[in-house]
């Protein structure tokens, strides 16, 4: 596509674990992006959405030092995942232009949270959906992040749930908060494992807010969806 800190210590323990994209190599369909590369390909979109997804990312261009997005700007080139033609006019390549897309055209954002039973030991995916590719985003160390890519029609009902399954089984006293942005405003659904169920409450905005009660598994495909403003077939 053509131009129109937070650091943390070495040990600190694996935050894919217990979701869908966990590893510790890079798997073949997931890539790695550094913090100063996504400030630059967020840099190159002034949009509302490319706002959006800089907030969801941790990432704003706009306060970054100059120096920050040269080096995100000269690791992309290092990668080939950047070209500069004979006019001096840059171009995203492969990875970097699909990542430049889905940050700067998205059209929904998700946060998925996940909530250790102290309440602090906080962990979260992000999901970027555009109308041509969207992406599943995970913080690492470092302020790097690994992302998937995937086609537009991903049953993101299907994908939430799942992650927050895995979460579950995983640390059963664990909690899920899941946070849907679009140009309309945001929902919220928190979610914890209740008996045979769990616990779903709509528009969470603190302790002791929202609304709903426990569900069962149909029941909690059908909250999730619902934020997707999509049915569940009967």
């Amino acid at each position: 596509m053509t131009d129109t800190n937070e650091t943390r210590g070495d040990r600190v323990k694996d935050p894919l674990h217990g979701t869908p994209i966990e590893a510790i190599e890079l798997p073949d369909d997931i890539v790695g992006i550094g913090a100063s590369e996504l400030a630059y390909l967020l840099s190159r979109h002034d949009s509302a959405a490319s706002r959006t997804s800089g907030e969801f990312l941790l990432s704003d261009p706009r306060i970054a030092q100059e120096g920050a997005l040269i080096g995100g700007a000269s690791s992309l080139v290092s990668r080939g995942w950047l070209t500069l033609d004979e006019n001096g006019d840059r171009q995203t390549r492969s990875y970097a232009a699909l990542i430049e897309y889905v940050t700067g055209k998205a059209y929904r954002w998700s946060r998925i949270g996940f909530v250790g039973a102290d309440g602090d030991d906080v962990e979260y995916v992000a999901l970027l959906e555009s109308d041509t590719v969207t992406a599943l985003m995970q913080p690492r160390q470092l302020a790097s992040w690994f992302v998937r890519l995937g086609e537009p029609d991903v049953d993101r009902t299907a994908l939430v749930t799942g992650m927050m399954k895995e979460r579950f089984a995983a640390d059963p006293a664990a909690a899920v908060i899941l946070q849907v942005r679009t140009a309309d405003g945001d929902r919220t659904l928190a979610v914890r494992p209740r008996g045979e169920g769990y616990e779903a409450l709509r528009d969470v905005s603190g302790p002791g807010t929202g609304t709903g009660g426990t569900v069962d598994e149909a029941g909690l495909t059908a909250e999730v969806a619902r934020l997707y403003g999509e049915g569940v077939a009967a």
